[in-house]
């Protein structure tokens, strides 16, 4: 019997050790938004294991790794995974969805803790995409690392710290455009 985790980012990962080889099985909800790729954590490092394809309503990924690569890459053992979109679809483009998982936008590891359990709006954008997280000036600020890339808005009647962010995920200086957050 082998090993079973969840996945930061969402999902699951079933380790089983057959000997000098590693067989892995992660899943996770197909939700249609792009490409999503699997990650392995060890105590000294971190190794990509693939691309999850749809396969019976979820996304999923097979694959044997030998140990000697696995501890070669620090990864043996398996301290966690992530799952982390890596291509996003365009579809949606300009319109606001909820994201609940917000933290599978950033490849940086900090920008990924940040957003981690927080549930924010999402707009896919020509050359990136924005993030919307609930203000109200009487609460602590959503993601007060980045006070200085937000503006606010409004979006569907209710104030949203607004954060823009190229394809990377990497945080860009708001324009004084005049323009609020709806569309």
């Amino acid at each position: 019997m082998g090993d079973r985790m969840t996945l930061a980012g969402g999902g699951q990962l079933s380790i089983q050790d057959e000997g000098g080889m590693v067989c892995f099985e992660a899943t996770c909800p197909d939700d249609r938004r792009g490409l999503y790729k699997v990650w392995l954590n060890g105590e000294g490092g971190r190794m990509l294991l693939g691309t999850l394809v749809p396969e019976g309503g979820s996304l999923r990924l097979c694959r044997r790794v030998s140990k000697a690569a696995l501890t070669q890459g620090g990864c043996w053992p398996v301290t966690g995974g992530e799952c982390i979109l890596a291509f996003a679809f365009e579809q949606g483009m300009g319109e606001w969805a909820q994201e609940n998982h917000p933290e599978r936008l950033f490849k940086d590891d900090s920008l990924r803790r940040m957003a981690a359990g927080r549930s924010m709006l999402l707009r896919r954008e020509k050359e990136g995409f924005c993030l919307g997280a609930q203000f109200d000036p009487r609460r602590p600020f959503p993601l007060p690392a980045l006070f200085c890339f937000a503006r606010v808005g409004k979006v569907q009647g209710q104030h949203y710290a607004l954060f823009s962010f190229d394809r990377e995920g990497n945080p860009l200086i708001p324009h004084n455009s005049g323009q609020n957050g709806g569309k």
